[in-house]
C-alpha cells in the first residue's frame, strides 16, 4: 500500500514499483500501512476491456 500511495501521490514513478519488486528486498519499498480498514471491493475495469462490471464474490458487503 505504501508504494502504491508513493506512485500515486507522484512522490515516485510508477517503474520505481518495478525496482522494488525486483529488489526483492523490504527496505527498498515505501513505508507499510496496518491493514485496519483496507478492503478490496473488487477490481473496476474500463467498459472496453468487456468484463464484468461487478464481482459477485463480494454481493455480500452493503452499499452504503
Amino acid at each position: 500500500m505504501g508504494c502504491l500511495i508513493a506512485v500515486g501521490s507522484g512522490q515516485r514513478s510508477p517503474e520505481w514499483v518495478g525496482e522494488v519488486l525486483a529488489a526483492r528486498n523490504r527496505d527498498a519499498a515505501a513505508p507499510t500501512f496496518p491493514p485496519d480498514g483496507l478492503y478490496f471491493a473488487g477490481p473496476v475495469y474500463a467498459p472496453q476491456w468487456g468484463l464484468p462490471d461487478r464481482t459477485p464474490a463480494f454481493d455480500w458487503i452493503p452499499n452504503p
